[in-house]
């Protein structure tokens, strides 16, 4: 059964590396968006694909592969910031079909505004509510069709929230193949270190994400959509009272809330679950530190279902293509100056490496 991808090559958020947008850098004669938008088109379990950006720039780059593929690649012009870009394009995609529907989500400016009461009348008793998309990111040249197909054909369908994850031993053996390691000072990926079972495994966030956008909350929503909006505020590089004060009060209605339609727990369990996550934020950003009980993975998909009844895995650690992003411009050219050869050795380790192994 083929599943939709969305893949993101907006700007509004977007990093730049040097005096370049991420998804529209040069390598070897195509853009990272176009390596992306061919895996997809090439991959056997993709059907739609969804690209949002700034649509004039999307036709223009994708001219060809618009011709080739018109009935499945749609290009959506991209909002205010990633997380509405995405949330408006799959509105975008369950609403296809349907005017009335359509016209509903056009009088929506952002996604504060949305109807949440109406998207879930309309919603809820569909195969939309429990429907798993998978998104992607377009700074990823080195994905292919076959890590795309792996990672739609080995995912949890029944997952709520699935972030993909890449074990840095295998990142490392790539590497070690390769025969030529990044200098840590210049590239900037960070394995943060999580208690798995009794071991501990050192992890790094890839670009593939799949889930199920209506079963989030309103809050978390808002919440991310909050974060992307201003980063530098929650990352502490710039002061703004009002705005940390509105994501507190988008915490506490997440963390505590009146109305939240979700299994009901008491403040005391749902206080202990914020303290554990807390502490476990810090305990994975030292990594080497001794707090191993705050690392437990488990215990840390359990403090998350209690505040937000969500089912979040952390999964799908052979990811390579999707785990070689670029964000700065050493990285990107190291993977120009070792492009081929990285292909030819993520391809030969997926044919010798079945199923996720976390």
């Amino acid at each position: 059964m083929k599943e939709p991808v969305f893949i993101g090559a907006g700007t509004r958020g977007a990093k730049l590396v040097g005096n370049e947008f991420q998804p529209y850098m040069d390598f070897h004669g195509k853009t990272c968006l176009e390596y992306v938008v061919e895996a997809a088109m090439q991959a056997r379990s993709v059907g739609a694909i969804y690209v949002w950006g700034d649509k004039k720039t999307l036709d223009r780059i994708l001219e060809e592969h618009v011709k080739q593929y018109r009935q499945l690649l749609v290009i959506v012009e991209e909002r205010e910031n990633i997380v509405e870009s995405f949330f408006f394009t799959f509105l975008n995609y369950i609403s296809r079909d349907s005017h009335t529907l359509r016209s509903m989500i056009t009088n929506w400016d952002s996604i504060k505004n949305i109807n949440w009461n109406q998207l879930e009348e309309y919603f809820k008793k569909t195969d939309h509510w429990e429907k798993q998309v998978n998104v992607i990111v377009s700074d990823t040249p080195l994905i292919s069709s076959y890590e795309l197909d792996y990672l739609i054909e080995n995912k949890n369908r029944d997952a709520d929230l699935i972030i993909g994850r890449t074990v840095r031993n295998d990142y490392k053996t790539i590497l070690e193949i390769l025969g030529e390691i990044p200098d840590k000072e210049k590239s900037i990926k960070n394995f943060y270190t999580y208690r798995i079972g009794n071991r501990d495994v050192p992890l790094i966030v890839n670009s593939f994400i799949a889930g199920k956008p209506l079963k989030l909350n309103k809050n978390i929503w808002n919440i991310v959509g909050n974060f992307y909006e201003n980063r530098t505020i929650i990352a502490g590089r710039k002061k703004n009272l009002r705005k940390i004060a509105t994501n507190l009060l988008l915490f506490k209605r997440l963390f505590f809330p009146k109305h939240f339609g979700i299994e009901q727990y008491s403040y005391a369990k749902r206080g202990r679950a914020v303290f554990y996550l807390i502490n476990a934020y810090k305990a994975i950003i030292k990594s080497k530190s001794d707090s191993t009980y705050y690392r437990d993975l488990k215990k840390i998909y359990e403090n998350i279902h209690t505040l937000g009844n969500l089912t979040i895995e952390y999964d799908l650690s052979h990811c390579f293509g999707s785990a070689f992003d670029i964000d700065t411009e050493y990285e990107a050219d190291f993977i120009r100056k070792n492009f081929f050869a990285l292909q030819n050795i993520c391809y030969e380790y997926y044919k010798t490496h079945n199923g996720p192994q976390l």
